[in-house]
């Protein structure tokens, strides 16, 4: 009986100490908030994540190498009939048509990617008006979210995507996506709309999502900003913790936030931190939305804005 107290009593204080050591102390985060609020920033104690941050930092690469993977993964071509696919110039940057799509490469931000299967649309006209209404439907799904969908249509959705990216073999398994945003066809001929995020390790890449558009199990459109790659190293850094950030944005942005304007949400995000030529890190970053809507994000291992 003696033994088994004693080894509660020791398990009780590992657990005890390694909370304390994993989270911020509370009166530390009450003492901040008071002082935050003197200089106009106000924000509920429930808002404010405790959990100190030990997330990855993962470094990429990117190339027109990359570009050629891309084209042949979806595809389906040799490397033969790479060297002969219909290769031209275009406003948006580099396109390549081969097999049954069409390949937009941005030559200004190596992220963003169009992939149209060519039954989809026919003419240059016919693409202009895609790439607006594209614009236009995103924004519609991100403004109404997932609100009265039907989940059995959303999980279809989901698994017509997985597959469909599937087809770029070298994708790291850490990448994954969301949906933030869904309309479906209403008629038989029609096609489903879909917003979707870019994950890495279940938290979101800032600015990484695409619009797609699904017809017959099948995706016909795949627009937006995107990684298909993998990584070539990971690491860990010290990174800031919620009350830090928050101090971090008074010093950087205090003069932009109202003293009305309550703190809304707190989470984190990854963004992308070019560091040499070719390479990019994906660093964590503190996300803080306001009730006005105003959107702040920083870098956890400097502190800046990004």
């Amino acid at each position: 009986m003696l033994l088994l107290i004693a080894n509660i009593f020791f398990i009780y204080n590992i657990i005890n100490l390694k909370i304390r050591s994993e989270n911020i102390p509370s009166d530390m985060i009450d003492d901040a908030l008071n002082i935050l609020k003197t200089k106009g920033f106000i924000a509920s104690r429930n808002q404010i994540p405790a959990k100190k941050p030990s997330h990855l930092i993962y470094e990429g690469i990117y190339s027109e190498n990359i570009f050629a993977d891309i084209v042949q993964n979806f595809s389906g071509i040799s490397d033969e009939e790479l060297k002969e696919a219909d290769y031209m110039l275009v406003p948006a940057g580099i396109s390549y048509s081969a097999g049954d799509y069409r390949f937009i490469f941005s030559d200004s931000d190596y992220f963003r990617i169009i992939i149209i299967e060519k039954s989809h649309v026919n003419t240059e006209k016919d693409f202009d008006e895609l790439q607006q209404e594209t614009e236009e439907n995103a924004e519609m799904l991100l403004k109404n979210g997932l609100d009265d969908v039907n989940n059995g249509s959303v999980k279809k959705a989901e698994n017509v995507i997985k597959n469909f990216i599937k087809k770029y073999h070298n994708q790291d398994i850490k990448l994954g996506f969301e949906i933030i945003g869904f309309k479906e066809s209403t008629t038989p001929a029609g096609y489903d709309c879909v917003l979707i995020t870019q994950m890495v390790d279940g938290l979101p890449i800032d600015a990484h999502t695409a619009y797609i558009e699904i017809q017959d199990g099948k995706v016909k459109y795949f627009s937006g900003e995107w990684y298909f790659g993998g990584f070539v190293a990971t690491s860990r850094d010290i990174l800031l913790d919620s009350v830090n950030i928050l101090f971090k944005c008074i010093e950087i942005d205090g003069g932009i936030i109202q003293s009305d304007d309550k703190l809304e949400k707190m989470d984190i995000e990854y963004t992308v931190m070019p560091h040499d030529t070719g390479k990019f890190y994906l660093t964590p970053s503190w996300r803080l939305i306001f009730e006005s809507e105003k959107k702040l994000s920083y870098n956890m291992l400097t502190g800046n804005k990004n």
